[in-house]
Order: C-alpha cells, then structure tokens, then sequence
C-alpha cells in the first residue's frame, strides 16, 4: 500500500499553502446545481480551516482495525447519541483515510457532524461528497445534503439504491472509528515520510499475513491497527465468536468508568483462549498477587 501525497491534505496542515483550483476543489459537473453546492462545501471546509482547528496527522485504516469496527458496530450504534455529544463537545476532527471511501474531513461543530469526502484524480483532489449530519436522542440521524447528488454519474458509479447508502455508511464509519480510538485499548503506528514499513495483519480466517506500507505524503501518517486478531483460531461446531462490549470499571479512586473490552471466543464445553492483551494484563496481575499466607 502507498500512501501519496495529497494536494487537500497538504493545504489542511500547512497554514501557508495557498489553495490551487486546480489542484484541489468540487469536480467540473454537467448538472450546475451540483457543481454549486460542491463548490459551497469547498467554501465551507476552507472557513473552518480559517479558525486553526487540530486535524492532528492523517490516520490509516488498517484491516484488523476495520475488522474490530465491524465486530463492535451493535454495542457502539447502540449509544450513538451520546457518542455524539461527547465528540461535539471535544471539538474532534481529523483526516481519515480509507480504502473503500476516499479521504474523509470531518469535524464536529455547532452540534453537528460535518463530512467532505475527496477523491484523488491524477494528482487533483476533488471534492465529491459533502454533508452534514444532526444525531437526535433517540439514537436517529438528520441528514443534510443535496437530494439529487448521489444520482449524479459523474460523481457515483454502481447501482443508485446503494449510491444512497453512502450517507449512511460513512457516519457509521467515523462514529464506531471514533469511539474504538477514544474507548478502546487501541495500537497505532506512525510512519514518517519516506519510509516502508511491514504491519501484521490477522484478518483473513484469522490467518496473520504482512502488509507493507510505504508513505509518499509528505508527512507523518498514523496507522490505526489491532492486536486482538493476530492470532490463530481454531473453529468447530461448538465454537463461540469473540465480542465487544462496554464494561464497568472502578479506578484507583473508587470512581466507576466503562472501557472496551473484547471478550475472548471459547468452546461451550469449558476451553477459554484468552486474547494476547488480556493474558498480558493477566500475568502482571498474578505477579503482583501476595503469596498464600503473607
């Protein structure tokens, strides 16, 4: 994998970089109602920089990690609402790179959650999806977007019905990322500019392989990886899967907290595989444990 540089990322971190229209901005469109409203959220994305928010380093997703968000999706869409509010009220914002979706700019303000989606095109970032979103307290959403966008084939390509999805897909994506980095036990990697790096992977059947990442951006990338799938798992017909979910804590003070957990898979019969970072929290607490009778 090859991270290149990007001409909407180079703008975002560096205060100095004077926009170019035409290395970055919304894709000439035959349908004009488009075009404006593309143009408008580019408008938008470059009043918020104005204001000098942290976008912090671009973040990779790695597949381990997109696999954990996909195990733990139900327990964290679950509390949506105010998983929402605390991003609102932490000002959170970044750059997230994906694979499937693009280079995706967010950021929450005004008790909204704000999204443009860019495209690379032959050295040009185009600016593709724009929206925003309002989360309600019984866990639904408010979209705001432009109704007609998604049947625009200049901009979509595949069948229209899931063209509407997009919407959808991406604010799970951000909302389950979100919320692994803020309470999940989490391992990122940061890549400086210029270098290849090899990052295990455990995804397929559960089969750990190498993925090489080299980075050609210009700065450092952060690497969102997992270590609960770099391991071998035997299945068989009595075999339950792993899960996610929030557990309540005390800390040193007494006070009660909820941190993610992966709950390890086991065989029905009594046979338990502990995850490598449960074994690991494990034999520190026995180590620290008093001997019978002292």
């Amino acid at each position: 994998m090859v991270i290149r540089k990007q001409a909407i990322i180079s703008w975002l971190l560096d205060k100095k970089n004077v926009i170019d229209e035409y290395s970055i901005g919304a894709p000439m469109t035959e349908n004009k109602m488009h075009f404006e409203y593309l143009y408008n959220g580019m408008n938008h994305l470059a009043k918020v920089r104005q204001n000098n928010p942290d976008w912090g380093l671009p973040e990779l997703l790695m597949p381990s990690f997109e696999k954990m968000m996909e195990k733990s999706a139900k327990s964290f869409l679950n509390i949506d609402h105010e998983l929402f509010q605390e991003f609102y009220n932490d000002n959170t914002c970044g750059i997230l790179l994906s694979k499937d979706c693009g280079t995706i700019i967010y950021g929450f303000g005004e008790n909204k959650l704000y999204i443009w989606v860019f495209k690379e095109d032959r050295g040009q970032s185009k600016l593709c999806i724009y929206f925003y979103v309002e989360s309600r307290e019984n866990n639904s959403r408010k979209i705001y977007t432009c109704p007609t966008l998604t049947d625009d084939d200049q901009l979509f390509s595949g069948d229209k019905e899931k063209r509407e999805q997009i919407y959808g897909i991406l604010i799970n994506k951000l909302m389950i990322y979100l919320a692994l980095k803020k309470h999940a036990k989490v391992e990122t990697i940061i890549i400086p500019t210029g270098t290849i790096n090899n990052i295990n992977n455990t995804i397929n059947e559960y089969k750990q392989h190498k993925e090489k990442v080299r980075n050609e951006s210009g700065q450092k990338v952060i690497v969102m990886d997992s270590k609960w799938f770099r391991k071998i798992i035997n299945d068989n017909n009595i075999f339950v899967r792993g899960y996610f979910k929030l557990q309540s804590k005390k800390d040193k003070k007494g006070e009660w907290y909820k941190e993610f957990i992966y709950v390890e898979s086991y065989i029905r019969h009594g046979y338990h595989r502990n995850a490598t970072i449960e074994c690991k929290k494990r034999a520190e607490d026995d180590i620290n444990k008093p001997e019978a009778g002292n």
